[in-house]
């Protein structure tokens, strides 16, 4: 029995490729070729920008929240507010004691500050919100653009529900314990600071205005 050569063998080899080729592309290709309704084509396409968009806000209305009540700095007992005053727009002077026997949320802001600006629109929300309630936000302006100034970011930002209180000097905004702006107080009837907080917040959220019910009494 002969033994068959390198070559031969290396002919054979490439034949048998040869046929498992063919095959493969008659199974793959031209069974494949056919009409298109016969075909089954899985097409995969980026989403678009809005799409992306709006699974973006669907993931975020997912998530939860701020916890904003819990984040107020409660305190027990309450301590009584200052007695500095500052002033209504027309330059009239008061102090908090004339707001004694109503709640307030005292709000210190600035025109220049921009978390200030962010949150106005929710105190706008909250004045209409607890109006009912018998409190009061009085969101007190440190710009030493004084009234004018102040009349136009209301009258601009549509802030209808907030009157315009003014501290241009800074005299009432300093005699108020902590620093920075915005800065807000809860003040019960007794014209005593239930609560306080730093920083922006969303005062219109349910949470929150729970909270300011409650502790504006």
């Amino acid at each position: 029995m002969r033994t068959l050569s390198a070559k031969t063998w290396a002919f054979v080899l490439l034949v048998a490729v040869v046929v498992a080729a063919t095959a493969f592309y008659r199974m793959v290709v031209l069974e494949g070729e056919g009409k298109a309704e016969d075909r089954q084509v899985i097409l995969v396409t980026p989403p678009s920008t809005a799409e992306s968009l709006q699974q973006a806000e669907k993931l975020a209305a997912q998530r939860p929240g701020p916890d904003w009540a819990q984040a107020l700095d409660r305190l027990d007992p309450p301590v009584p507010a200052t007695t500095v005053p500052f002033q209504l727009g027309d330059d009239t002077p008061l102090t908090l004691a004339d707001f004694k026997g109503k709640g307030v949320v005292l709000n210190l802001w600035a025109t220049w500050c921009a978390p200030c600006v962010r949150e106005m629109p929710s105190l706008e929300r909250l004045q209409a919100a607890v109006a009912a309630d018998g409190i009061e936000v009085v969101a007190v302006s440190s710009d030493r653009g004084g009234a004018a100034l102040v009349e136009v970011f209301m009258a601009t930002h549509k802030l209808t529900n907030l009157k315009h209180y003014l501290d241009p000097h800074g005299a009432f905004t300093r005699s108020i314990e902590g620093r920075g702006l915005p800065r807000t107080y809860i003040i019960n009837a007794k014209g005593e600071i239930a609560a306080n907080f730093i920083g922006p917040a969303e005062w219109d959220a349910p949470d929150l205005v729970a909270a300011v019910r409650e502790l504006a009494r």
